[in-house]
């Protein structure tokens, strides 16, 4: 950018010169005589032209602005790469959950308060009693089917279940030391001996009648 752009002209016999000052800064008027020569760009007080015919410093000037002005830089910005990683697909679950936990001890399993999201392939929950040492240990959680495992009764030996039932929306599992099995679970044996009284009882009065 210049700081003067006036037209100036010179006297016969005088002429144009534009002269460096510093690096920055140049001068351009008429002059008698001309100034040394600038031999070099950093070379400071001295002659960058100097000529007698209308314009000659035209070329001079177009000079300076393609030295002098930075060439504009047109920087794209990256866009970063986003990575998505594809979740491995579980199996879908109808939201039953189930009282989860595992410990050692007699009445331990009372204690848990932490509920498991069952799968679709989990429609249970179960409270499994087993032996680890000479202690009892419980886990409660989701399972696939406890309907058919052994029932805790009171002259049951380890591993057996003290509850198994139907997972819902809230843990079916009572956890408070009572059997809670299904039907068939823990009264199957007693209903095939009731069944089979009640049958040779009919065969006992059809004999007298």
């Amino acid at each position: 950018m210049y700081m003067s752009q006036n037209i100036t002209s010179c006297t016969p016999g005088y002429c144009c010169e534009l002269i460096r000052q510093t690096d920055m800064y140049y001068t351009v008027g008429c002059s008698a005589s001309c100034s040394y020569s600038c031999f070099n760009s950093s070379q400071t007080n001295c002659s960058v032209n100097c000529c007698n015919s209308t314009g000659c410093l035209n070329g001079s000037f177009a000079s300076m602005m393609m030295t002098t002005t930075p060439a504009m830089t047109t920087t794209k910005k990256a866009t970063p790469m986003v990575t998505t990683t594809a979740r491995p697909q579980t199996t879908a679950n109808k939201g039953n959950k189930c009282s989860q936990g595992k410990c050692t001890g007699t009445e331990c399993y009372k204690t848990f308060k932490n509920l498991q999201m069952c799968s679709s392939s989990e429609p249970h929950c179960q409270l499994k009693k087993e032996t680890a040492g000479t202690s009892l240990q419980w886990t409660a959680g989701c399972t696939t089917n406890c309907s058919a495992q052994t029932p805790c009764k009171a002259s049951t030996t380890p591993p057996c279940h003290l509850e198994c039932c139907n997972a819902t929306m809230t843990s079916c599992l009572m956890l408070n030391g009572t059997l809670n099995v299904p039907n068939f679970a823990s009264r199957g044996p007693h209903l095939n001996a009731e069944l089979i009284a009640s049958l040779l009882c009919l065969l006992a009065l059809t004999l007298l009648l």
